[in-house]
């Protein structure tokens, strides 16, 4: 007897697991002009209208709609257009964005089971809250709960963005995420890791993608050699001397950097006068010397 009810219980969960997969998108919190293309045609989409896989859902200037499934939601704002691919069986909901801007709350999963595409960035996520902006070539994530990885396949640049961060591409401008902690964003780019600090150096061509995450951890280690393209690149390298005269060391900045000279510290007892080092930085760079102090003792 016993078997038998287990047998029937795992029959009951695997129908509605099997349902779950099945279910059908459904309008609700419909306003304005919404429009369904069926067939050869745009038709009026109306509220608990069903939309199946593959089908197209399109909001006037006026119309808003939140398709339903479950705990998950697909809200379009005003003049948006998206087609939704999600077979019965499939593990992943695949959300194709061609305009607009379109909020999703996707269930959580252990796995990643639910994407948006558009023609720049694509979103994959195991269960978020985000935002998709596509406009005139422009694509924005904009992440309120969870983390979402975004794809920029023209740059071939991938990033995980956090709440409150935003990230942004077109078919010209290269992936970048911005808000609290986006120094500290990590981007794949070229299938090689590259901090934030780097970035920008790997993109112009200064620093090969492969070398982004030496170049940064060795200027973590107090060497004050940053790549080209991070602000304040040049470390402070003080010196300090115990002889009458001996100057602060001179801080050094790479090159590229607009503000390449580092503060050179010098701490001496220079016989009554002060010695300091000085920063160094190259004659074509807007503020390129440091400035340099010392604490000089008069000798008695």
């Amino acid at each position: 007897m016993r078997v038998i009810k287990t047998i029937l219980v795992a029959a009951i969960l695997s129908s509605v697991s099997m349902q779950a997969l099945g279910q059908d998108w459904v309008a609700d919190r419909l306003r304005g002009g919404v429009l369904q293309f069926e067939g050869v045609s745009w038709v009026t989409l109306d509220r608990a209208d069903v939309v199946r896989d593959g089908g197209k859902v399109r909001t006037l200037g006026d119309g808003r709609v939140e398709l339903v499934r479950g705990q998950e939601r697909i809200a379009l704002s005003p003049n948006s257009e998206v087609a939704i691919r999600d077979r019965a069986g499939q593990k992943m909901t695949s959300v194709i964005q061609t305009m607009g801007s379109v909020t999703f709350q996707a269930e959580r999963r252990n796995v990643q089971h639910f994407s948006v595409q558009t023609p720049v960035l694509a979103a994959v996520v195991k269960g978020t809250q985000f935002t998709v902006t596509y406009r005139n070539g422009q694509a924005r994530v904009d992440v309120r709960e969870g983390v979402v990885q975004v794809q920029d396949n023209n740059h071939a640049m991938v990033a995980d963005v956090t709440r409150g961060q935003t990230a942004a591409a077109s078919q010209a401008t290269p992936l970048d995420v911005s808000g609290p902690g986006s120094d500290r964003v990590v981007y794949l780019i070229e299938g090689e890791v590259v901090p934030a600090a780097a970035k920008a150096a790997v993109l112009r061509g200064e620093l090969e993608p492969k070398d982004a995450l030496e170049a940064v951890q060795s200027q973590a280690k107090g060497n004050g050699n940053a790549p080209p393209a991070h602000s304040n690149a040049g470390e402070h390298n003080p010196g300090s001397g115990s002889s009458k005269g001996n100057a602060g060391y001179n801080g050094n900045g790479p090159p590229e950097h607009s503000n390449a000279g580092g503060n050179g510290n010098g701490n001496g007892n220079s016989g009554g006068s002060n010695s300091s080092g000085n920063g160094s930085g190259p004659s074509e760079n807007s503020n390129a010397g440091g400035n340099g102090k010392g604490n000089g003792k008069m000798d008695d």
